[in-house]
């Protein structure tokens, strides 16, 4: 592999998950995930999913720009220190998480659409990894929206059983038996393709 690039064939890490930037982005985002959920009775149904909609799209080309902006910030990192410190790697997921959790209130997205994108550009984690904390991250802010929007009477319970349980059983097998065992182009691209395709259905179904 030259230098320079990423080697896509590698295989994931055996930790994909950062505790500690887990519990900076579930911390900070407990805080804000409940503003974003106060702040959906203020906007229509039709903003939201507009909005919602465009921010898909917006996030979805810049997983797979990562590699080239780090090759493009190589040269200027490669005579340097490349050990994080503990502030390097928490003050930017404290950051994070504030964003990501109102977000995440406000249009009930997961970290998928917000964390990782973010994780990876402003990292060096891995796709993998940044999947991984995303997921252990985003549990707490989730239940934090979901009691207020619940006590708004946003959630309806003939539903979010069944989809719960399907989300579980559907994360467990995604996690353990495909994405652990994809290198990390196939998943960012199928991760941009992903976004571009929900938020154009998004946008279409206003």
């Amino acid at each position: 592999v030259g230098e320079g690039k990423e080697d896509s064939s590698i295989s994931p890490p055996t930790s994909v998950v950062e505790l500690d930037t887990a519990m900076a982005l579930a911390l900070t985002g407990m805080f804000t995930a409940r503003l974003g959920a106060s702040t959906t009775t203020k906007i229509s149904a039709s903003k939201l999913k507009r909005l919602l909609g465009f921010f898909m799209l917006g996030v979805a080309p810049l997983v797979p720009a990562k590699a080239y902006i780090m090759e493009a910030k190589k040269n200027d990192t490669k005579n340097h220190d490349t050990e994080r410190n503990r502030m390097e790697r928490l003050l930017p997921a404290s950051i994070i998480g504030l964003g990501s959790g109102f977000l995440a209130g406000l249009f009930g997205v997961g970290g998928g659409a917000i964390v990782v994108p973010a994780l990876t550009l402003s990292t060096d984690m891995t796709h993998h990894q940044a999947l991984g904390t995303s997921l252990a991250a985003m549990t707490l802010p989730a239940i934090v929206g979901t009691v207020t929007h619940y006590g708004k009477g946003n959630v309806s319970m003939r539903v979010a059983p069944m989809l719960a349980m399907g989300s579980f059983f559907g994360a467990f097998v995604g996690g353990r038996f495909v994405g652990l065992n994809m290198d990390e182009q196939s998943l960012r691209y199928g991760f941009s393709g992903l976004m571009v395709v929900l938020g154009t259905k998004t946008l279409l179904k206003i």
